[in-house]
């Protein structure tokens, strides 16, 4: 078996994990957000590093089965507005209206970034029928206006078809003036005209840059001679190569790895109900995983605009390990700024002066300045002192150690808040879930998280910091197919063969053998904000907006889990004591290293776990044990 490598291009970290069914390994580069293929390379650099023990990228390309990779790209061009603007073409009378969703579209400044002029209308007649003069005066005004790229959606599918075809035969593909067009029902077959309309316009602003930066990024893996096509994870929980990767699936898909892992932690330790917590450099993402399924929100928003696409079910809270710290009416106020990979937390010592939690673990002693990231990256005490003097210390009249300690406790309390309402909006309470923790800074202070909203169990995954990256990895090669299931009436049987022809096709296109796929049709629908998912056999029971929907997929290999199997044994080894200072006092706990944790091995709080990508203190009252698979299994000490 060749390698697996999977890659999660986040705001302030990129996270490879790399295993071969008996090793595993993973490293992490600091995100270069002006140049994303620097980063990229420069992951999978450290990553065979760690494998070969001397840096070794063509050796790892060469024997590599399967590369999948989350890029930042298209979430980055979203938050910045860095898209490529688009002309639209609607229907005359929409060209204000915008198919009733003005008030909404009109109000984003995404939708002003990407659709900076005003849309152009066209007449539509019987059947579909357009007045192909006028469309060429207005793509002709378009071009001298200076219009990239061109969106058209108009309500009918056979209006949309007679103006590509106009298009083709005025402006063909190969002439230097053709206008790069969309036809949004091409895209997405949804009835809702605002949706659709919003959806096309996101996609083709992001198209062009997505496009430029993975042919990029799969040219650089061709030329280090990888035999095997670059894989883009997508934010429905699938994988595809680049030519067959829609833009707008690329939006938020380096969390939605995350829940993948989630997902099969849900699975291989039989949870019921799992709070799946990524505390990264920039965000907190929290997701509730319910009967071991994702949830899913049919009709998902990017930057409060709706689209056709469903979306997890995940809420970001800008509270992270390199959130700006400061203090407004006496309060300790996190986010939702934050100082990202450059210049970074004032400790990183890269001109940064701002302050942050991860400067106050640093001074509060949890975090050690001489091993960060195993060493690849030097803390500095004194800046992070500097930083929490000026901006937090100073303005509450604390010493800088009590400063430090008040950002911790004001942390774990909103991040708190934010979970209680997460699962109160889920419909489960906090005795009843267990709290997955992972990300950067997901396990360093979570005992204390979870004990101030009353959950009792936490898994934290032995890859916590990488752990998006490691989910990836549980992704399949997969393309879904959809159709109203109101224009399958009497041709059910077609409406079925339709589809299967496109995924066939697609899958062919994808390099795979077609027979060696699975083919899952359901009836899809959307019912007060979930998502629903039925056997074709209870077609009947569809409702208005349910669709009828086809799955094609082929399994790709997974890093393999260990079920659990281990019982409380050995008593963690000791690597001396570590004295906390937390303002009003000192705390001596006891310190583990994670790379002589063993299965079954147990250690009781206050004690602190450190390793080159771990950092997890645990708070008194709390007991961990190592699990078959070395995860951390947190649980409160019963009296």
């Amino acid at each position: 078996m060749g390698f697996l490598v999977n890659i999660d291009n986040g705001g302030t970290f990129t996270d490879v994990c790399i295993s071969d069914g008996n090793r595993l390994v993973h490293a992490k580069s600091i995100t270069t957000p002006h140049d994303l293929t620097q980063c990229f390379i420069e992951a999978m650099k450290r990553g065979s590093r760690e494998l070969f023990g001397e840096e070794d990228l063509g050796r790892l390309m060469r024997e590599t089965d399967c590369l999948r990779y989350s890029t930042t790209s298209g979430t980055n061009a979203v938050v910045e507005h860095k898209g490529t603007p688009v002309a639209l073409l609607v229907e005359a009378g929409a060209e204000d209206d915008l198919y009733g969703a003005h008030a909404s579209l009109g109000a984003s400044s995404l939708w002003r970034a990407m659709v900076p002029g005003r849309p152009s209308g066209i007449a539509v007649g019987p059947e579909g029928a357009i007045d192909e003069h006028a469309l060429t005066q207005i793509i002709n005004q378009l071009l001298s206006a200076g219009a990239q790229r061109l969106v058209v959606c108009l309500k009918s599918a056979a209006a949309e078809r007679n103006v590509k075809e106009a298009l083709l035969e005025r402006y063909p593909r190969h002439l230097l003036g053709a206008i790069p067009f969309l036809i949004s029902t091409e895209l997405v077959d949804d009835q809702d005209f605002a949706r659709r309309l919003s959806t096309a316009v996101i996609n083709s602003y992001l198209h062009a840059g997505m496009e430029h930066f993975l042919y990029g990024a799969e040219k650089v893996c061709k030329s280090l001679f990888l035999k095997r096509p670059l894989l883009i994870f997508r934010n429905d929980g699938a994988s595809a190569r680049v030519a067959k990767t829609t833009a707008i699936k690329t939006w938020g898909s380096g969390p939605r790895g995350g829940l993948e892992g989630a997902l099969a932690y849900a699975k291989l330790y039989g949870l019921a109900n799992v709070v799946a917590m990524d505390i990264g450099g920039t965000t907190t993402d929290v997701s509730v995983i319910k009967a071991q399924k994702v949830a899913l929100r049919p009709y998902g928003e990017v930057d409060s605009l709706g689209t056709s696409f469903a979306l997890p079910k995940l809420q970001s809270f800008g509270l992270g390990g390199s959130s700006i710290l400061s203090v407004v009416d006496g309060a300790i106020c996190i986010g939702p700024e934050s100082v990202g990979a450059v210049p970074g937390p004032a400790c990183f010592a890269r001109g940064g002066t701002q302050a942050t939690l991860t400067d106050a673990l640093l001074v509060l002693g949890v975090l050690d300045g001489e091993n960060y990231l195993g060493g690849e990256l030097k803390l500095d005490r004194a800046r992070a002192e500097q930083a929490l003097k000026a901006n937090i210390a100073d303005p509450l009249t604390h010493g800088v150690a009590a400063a430090a300690a008040a950002v911790v406790a004001a942390f774990q309390a909103q991040v708190g808040a934010q979970l209680r309402l997460v699962m109160a909006s889920a419909g489960v309470a906090p005795a009843q879930c267990t709290l997955l923790a992972y990300g950067g800074g997901g396990p360093m202070i979570i005992s204390g998280i979870a004990q101030a909203i009353g959950i009792q169990q936490v898994v934290v995954p032995r890859l916590a910091s990488v752990f998006s990256a490691f989910g990836i990895g549980f992704s399949h090669l997969a393309h879904e197919y959809q159709v109203p299931l109101a224009a399958t009436t009497g041709r059910l049987e077609a409406a079925q063969a339709e589809l299967a022809v496109r995924a066939r096709r697609d899958m062919a296109g994808e390099g795979v053998a077609v027979d060696d796929c699975r083919y899952e049709y359901a009836v899809w629908s959307a019912e007060h904000d979930n998502v629903t998912e039925q056997p074709l056999a209870n077609i009947a029971n569809g409702g208005p907006d349910a669709r009828l929907t086809l799955k094609a997929v082929y399994e790709l290999p997974a890093t393999p889990l260990v079920r659990d199997e281990a019982s409380a044994g050995t008593p963690a080894p000791s690597a001396g004591t570590l004295e906390l200072n937390w303002g009003a006092g000192t705390q001596s706990v006891k310190v583990h290293l994670d790379a002589t944790l063993k299965p079954g091995t147990t250690a009781v709080g206050p004690c602190l776990l450190k390793g080159d990508y771990l950092t997890c203190l645990i708070g008194q009252g709390w007991k961990l044990r190592v699990t078959s698979n070395q995860d951390l299994v947190l649980e409160v000490v019963k009296s």
